[in-house]
């Protein structure tokens, strides 16, 4: 019983601490060591993460506040300490429990409401010259030069092979003669993404400004394609035939596994990242065979490998925007390719973000959750994005 007492003040003072946190943040009032504190309590978990982004989001926040000027605030308070009560040992689950949930985000407008009728609300990006979200779109080009674009219909090329057409997706519904190899290369655009079937069964997702040369029917002894940009690789297993992906001088061999290429030209390295089964990378002379949770980093200075979280890297895939302690710089390289948006830098904070958000909401969007840090302010114009502290 003392032990579920104690348990119920803990999680108690930690949804009050917490409330506290969010609204300095929504006041701009914490300080560095507490804006560290926050940030701690953001990346423990995804839940945290997804509690916050809800909690600071500009229209909850409007209808929250609305919703708080007809209540009772201490008398939702105390029903929210008696729910938790309730819950007994389930309140060292906090912050899962709705009770909780209902505790912190009261106890935010508590802290925040104050300050809210005298302030005037941070500046937003505008809206009037937003930018929308990628789609699937891409170009297929063939062994003999001509290139098709992948539309909404259906598509049979040289009366053998049949493309469909499904939720952005290319598949090859027939296997060509292996005699000979008759590469294809899909090219997706800046502001594109698309998903590939090959001939083998294995899927490939490939993110904005990214493609793959591929035989549309792999020889007797391998399977090999080439990419550049971003892809996200499930190999369908075949011990008779290796899986090799490569990209300029790195090679990654498979057999069957699930893993992550990010090969921009702009990135600082090459990333390999492995998600499930085993892949041995290669570059030059080095070689290191990975295991799930690793990730090697390949320059032309270094071959390093690191533990990664793999939900984070693959979060494009799952048509998500994820960044965990991001440099700035990071996350417009990204808006770039995904918005096919100019960055021009006023000024370039030094600071790290974490934010998660879909791919498909506009621009705007994204950029008012980085601008709510105070950290760093945005002007969008035309399909330019300026960056200013």
């Amino acid at each position: 019983m003392e032990d579920e007492d104690y348990n119920q003040n803990e999680g108690l003072k930690q949804a009050y601490r917490t409330a506290y946190l969010v609204a300095g943040f929504i006041r701009d009032t914490l300080t560095t060591a507490e804006k560290n504190e926050l940030d701690d309590w953001i990346k423990a978990s995804d839940d945290n993460m997804r509690l916050f982004d809800e909690l600071t989001d500009e229209k909850n926040l409007k209808q929250s506040l609305e919703w708080y000027d007809g209540m009772d605030t201490e008398t939702a308070l105390q029903q929210s300490k008696e729910k938790i009560r309730f819950a007994g040992k389930r309140v060292r689950l906090w912050p899962y429990s709705v009770a909780a949930s209902l505790l912190l985000a009261v106890g935010i407008l508590f802290y925040f409401k104050p300050w809210s009728k005298s302030s005037t609300s941070p500046p937003l990006v505008t809206q009037s010259n937003d930018i929308s979200p990628a789609e699937g779109k891409a170009t297929l080009t063939l062994e003999n030069g001509a290139v098709v674009t992948i539309g909404s219909k259906d598509t049979i090329i040289n009366g053998q092979i049949k493309i469909t057409q499904d939720k952005s997706e290319i598949m090859y519904s027939q296997q060509a003669s292996s005699a000979s190899l008759v590469y294809h290369t899909l090219t997706v655009p800046r502001k594109g993404h698309y998903k590939l079937l090959l001939p083998d069964g294995t899927i490939v997702w490939l993110n904005a400004e990214s493609s793959i040369r591929y035989p549309v029917a792999f020889g007797d002894n391998e399977r090999k394609v080439y990419v550049t940009g971003e892809t996200y690789f499930e190999v369908a297993k075949d011990k008779a035939r290796p899986f090799r992906v490569i990209s300029d001088d790195v090679s990654i061999e498979v057999l069957g596994t699930k893993f992550n290429v990010n090969a921009y030209s702009n990135e600082p390295y090459t990333a390999a990242t492995l998600v499930e089964g085993s892949i041995l990378v290669t570059k030059g002379s080095n070689e290191n065979i990975l295991k799930p949770g690793q990730q090697a980093q390949l320059s032309a200075t270094g071959f390093n490998i690191a533990a990664v979280e793999t939900k984070d890297i693959i979060a494009w895939k799952n048509n998500q925007f994820r960044f965990i302690n991001t440099p700035l710089e990071a996350i417009m390289r990204q808006v770039e390719r995904w918005y096919d948006a100019e960055i021009v830098y006023e000024d370039k904070p030094a600071d790290h973000f974490n934010a998660e958000i879909s791919r498909d909401e506009p621009l705007s969007k994204l950029l008012r959750k980085l601008e709510l840090t105070k950290r760093v302010h945005f002007k969008i114009e035309n399909n330019k994005v300026i960056v200013m502290k």
